[in-house]
């Protein structure tokens, strides 16, 4: 099975539906080929066998494409599609494991301060850009309402500070008064 043969439909799709499905396995698969076989060999092994590597590979991709396209990432919404898609092969505890394989999450996912400065950032709990990203602009929602509604984004960017990765988020709300949001990333910083 190729890169993009987990996503290529039985019926061919509107390319801009293709576009979008390519990018999707780029994001979760930027190592390509080696990236997913690494990944459903380290899963197979983590599951004991409980699952054929057929079933591994299958179970990997769609779980973290449900993790790049899902508004709701949550470990409870994440494991039971984990199990789901064992076809009930999977114990809860086995699938939590399987969440904690692909987000590195083994708790809160956010923890430190309010993200006001680096001395108050907010620590995100991730070791997976897709994951650690999608958490930052939750939080921003969180604080301040929906994204390009309540507020907009007038620039993102990293920052290395005493060997700790940040990244720091401008927003303009909507009164026009601007904020900015401190994101300690180094748990995640330049990992797939």
């Amino acid at each position: 099975m190729g890169l993009f043969d987990f996503f290529k439909p039985k019926h061919a799709l509107p390319p801009e539906v293709d576009d979008v499905m390519k990018k999707i396995s780029l994001m979760a698969f930027p190592g390509g080929q080696k990236q997913i076989d690494e990944e459903t060999f380290q899963l197979h092994a983590l599951l004991r066998g409980k699952l054929t590597k057929d079933e591994s590979i299958r179970l990997l991709r769609r779980t973290k494409a449900l993790l790049i396209i899902a508004d709701d990432k949550s470990e409870t919404r994440i494991t039971e599609s984990i199990r789901a898609s064992s076809n009930g092969k999977l114990t809860e505890n086995e699938a939590r494991l399987v969440y904690v394989f692909l987000t590195g999450i083994t708790g809160p996912v956010t923890s430190g301060g309010d993200g006001s400065s680096d001395e108050q950032a907010v620590i995100i709990n991730a070791t997976s850009t897709i994951v650690g990203i999608s958490e930052e602009y939750a939080y921003v929602e969180r604080a301040c309402g929906k994204k390009d509604v309540d507020f907009t984004l007038e620039r993102q960017m990293h920052i290395t500070k005493n060997e700790r990765d940040y990244d720091v988020l401008h927003i303009i709300m909507k009164d026009g008064s601007k904020r900015g949001f401190w994101f300690d990333i180094t748990s995640f910083f330049g990992k797939f």
